[in-house]
């Protein structure tokens, strides 16, 4: 009997051929994200016109703000969690058909309590859309381009959260505020049809659980159509399968330092990330009354644009590493605090907005890459859903911050220097997250990329 050639399937993903299958999954997986962003962010575009319908007070929105994140930050580590155990493609359909069903179930609140218990079980899908997305992609991904694909992702998420606030500047003056979650809700579940129908396994997830041959040999197939894979080949991966829960896995063979500083420069990134995400249209409409509803909208729109130009920070990261994080990070606060401390209209506001969120929002998207490159396939999903768990423990705070200094009645100019204030402590984290790097980790990331000859 004819011996099988083992073929190791990481190397048939490194050696893959341009191919529509390959670009076809990137594409599902960034239409994940588009409506993954797009949910994320319509409360927070609904939320001045919600004060103004039901006459409540903006503090009060904090509740609605906090149990989102907290709905997120569940949803984050249980669906990265199930995914290493029951596959990347079926977590994903879960999540996005949950927050799809809850999402049009919004309109359906009368009061604050209502509207929080049907987004709390909404930001479960949410919170497990994304970091799927992000593990799925990194699996496909050669190592060269991981960073750079990564990043590039997070277009299709700031498509749909800054594509959101132009859509409910639009839809609110006319439809009202149910309208933006009508709409957000019907394309989250247009698009959940679509992959249940085309969105593929992960090879890597596949070959590490064993799963049947021909079903590896199918995807690797589409990556290399010129190769002569057969039933005769075999697929494996050099990586071997861990037993336990896979989030202990997070803290041992010396990735402790560094799993607890990723988390840390997340969690003071996402405080201001989520500080200005949830508050900055109401701070300017119905706070410092700077502005009219929609343009206030269009002002939290542009700082969501801002991560548009993420990709930037994914080739500077695969470039220069995470020194390039790093200092995006520490330049990321002076703009947030000009957002207060100047005064120059509308426009130049906007403009600083824009900045901010590039800063911000391209910060915080380089270092969730970093999460996705720095573990193995057996913990990806789980160490990417645990760092964006962590994340949000800083976007519980701050909106949180927010609304204590709006119930205090603070000056506009000290609550956006307050919030300013965690990027530079992000940006520590970060510095200090490259010197914790175990060597795996090390030579994960600077394989083919200009972090080896550092």
């Amino acid at each position: 009997m004819a011996q099988p050639n083992v073929i190791d399937i990481a190397e048939v993903v490194e050696t893959q051929e341009k191919s529509w299958f390959a670009t076809s999954t990137f594409v599902l997986c960034c239409l994940v994200m588009l409506v993954d962003g797009f949910n994320q962010q319509s409360l927070n575009y609904a939320a001045p016109a919600i004060i103004k319908d039901w006459g409540i007070k903006p503090e009060l929105m904090t509740w609605a703000f906090d149990i989102n994140i907290f709905g997120w930050m569940l949803g984050s580590v249980g669906f990265s969690m199930l995914a290493d155990h029951i596959g990347r493609r079926k977590s994903i359909l879960i999540a996005v058909f949950i927050f799809g069903i809850f999402t049009v179930a919004l309109p359906l609140a009368s009061n604050l309590v209502e509207l929080s218990v049907i987004r709390f079980i909404s930001a479960l899908g949410i919170g497990g859309g994304m970091p799927m997305a992000i593990a799925l992609v990194a699996d496909y991904a050669k190592t060269k381009s991981r960073g750079f694909k990564i990043t590039l992702l997070y277009l299709g998420y700031t498509m749909g959260s800054s594509g959101g606030g132009f859509l409910a500047r639009a839809l609110t003056p006319v439809y009202g505020w149910r309208s933006i979650f009508i709409v957000g809700g019907i394309v989250s579940l247009v698009i959940g049809a679509v992959l249940l129908v085309t969105l593929p396994e992960s090879p890597r997830y596949l070959a590490l659980k064993r799963a049947a041959q021909n079903r590896i040999l199918a995807i690797a197939r589409k990556l290399k159509p010129r190769a002569a894979y057969d039933s005769e080949t075999h697929f494996v991966i050099r990586e071997s399968e861990r037993k336990g829960v896979p989030v202990t896995h997070l803290f041992t063979e010396g990735r402790s330092p560094m799993t607890i500083l990723l988390w840390l420069a997340l969690g003071f990134s996402f405080v201001t990330h989520f500080f200005l995400s949830a508050w900055i249209a109401t701070l300017y409409s119905e706070y410092s009354h700077q502005m009219s509803i929609a343009d206030a909208q269009l002002t939290s729109a542009l700082f969501q644009m801002g991560a548009a130009f993420a990709w930037c920070v994914g080739w500077l990261l695969d470039k220069r590493g995470i020194p390039a994080v790093t200092t995006v990070m520490l330049l990321g606060a002076i703009p947030v605090a000009l957002l207060g401390l100047v005064d120059a209209g509308t426009f130049v506001t906007m403009v600083l907005a824009l900045i901010s969120g590039i800063l911000v929002l391209g910060g915080g998207i380089g270092l969730n890459t970093i999460a996705g490159m720095v573990y193995p396939t057996f913990i990806r999903s789980t160490g990417t859903g645990a760092a964006f768990a962590a994340a949000r423990i800083g976007a519980l705070l701050g909106p949180a911050i927010a609304g204590f200094l709006i119930h205090l009645y603070v000056p506009l100019s000290s609550i956006m220097l307050i919030g300013a204030l965690p990027m530079i402590a992000a940006g520590v984290a970060t510095f200090m997250l490259e010197k914790s790097m175990t060597p795996d980790s090390a030579r994960e990331m600077a394989s083919k990329s200009a972090l080896a000859r550092h």
